[in-house]
Order: structure tokens, then sequence, then C-alpha cells
């Protein structure tokens, strides 16, 4: 970036700091979260304004302990960020939501832009990789998707 210039892009990691997995490649703390914010959606659109961002990048940790996986907060992240900065493009990184497909309708009902999902290696390696997540999982849930 040059100086003077400011950036337009920021990434937002919601549905809390604990993950219920414990894949090998990740540092976010792994346990069973105690919470689940509501208002974060709120929160991250008025960040997302006050910012005056162009591109926003909503990721999370993965919440196997919810129902839909978290979906619901991510499609009501991407609709208040909508209502704030209607120019904001979204791009989602969401687990696999263990293949729920409820939980995809959910999460791109809410029509992000860009959907991204990370594999993070080959299938002969997943599972000394991964600890829940499957390779053809994540396959089928892009393609899904």
């Amino acid at each position: 970036m040059n100086a003077g210039q400011r950036e337009e892009t920021a990434t937002f990691m919601i549905l809390g700091a604990v993950c219920t997995r414990g894949c090998r490649f990740c540092a976010v703390q792994t346990g069973r979260p105690t919470e689940l914010d509501l208002q974060e959606p709120e929160r991250v659109a008025d960040s997302v304004k006050q910012m005056d961002l162009r591109h926003v990048v909503i990721t999370a940790v993965a919440r196997d302990d919810l129902n839909d996986g978290g979906a619901s907060v991510f499609a009501e992240t991407i609709r208040a960020v909508r209502r704030k900065v209607p120019y904001c493009t979204i791009e989602v990184l969401p687990s696999d939501m263990k293949g729920n497909d409820e939980s995809i309708r959910t999460l791109m009902d809410a029509k992000p832009d860009i959907f991204n999902h990370n594999i993070e290696t080959v299938r002969r390696l997943t599972k000394r990789v991964r600890a829940i997540a499957t390779y053809d999982r994540s396959l089928a849930f892009i393609k899904t998707c």
C-alpha cells in the first residue's frame, strides 16, 4: 500500500474465539464455547461502515455445538453489512458445517458475493491434519454452494 492510501478490505472472525475442532494447522483455541453473541452481526456491520470498507471477508471458528454450525449468524452478518454498507462486497469463508444441507442453504440464501472454503491438505493427509472435517465432505460442500 502506498503512503496516503487506506486499506479497503478487512477480515472478521465471527462466532467467538473458541473452536469446537482441533485441527493441527490452526492456532485458534479449541474447546466448548459457552456463549453465542447474537449482537455480533450488527457490531461487525458497524465496524465495516466505520472503516468504510469496500470488501469484507467473514470467517469463523467451527461451531459444531450449534445445530446450524453458525449458518444463521453468518447469514445475519451478511444481511447487516448489506443494510449498512450496500456497496461493500462480501466474501464468506465458513467451516464445512458438517455438510448439513439446511445450514448451507441458510448461508447461501443470504447471497454472499464470494464463497470460499479451505480444504488445507490433500485427501491422503486429511485425517492427520483436520480433526473432524473430511476431504470428501469439503468437496461436496464446495460443489453444493
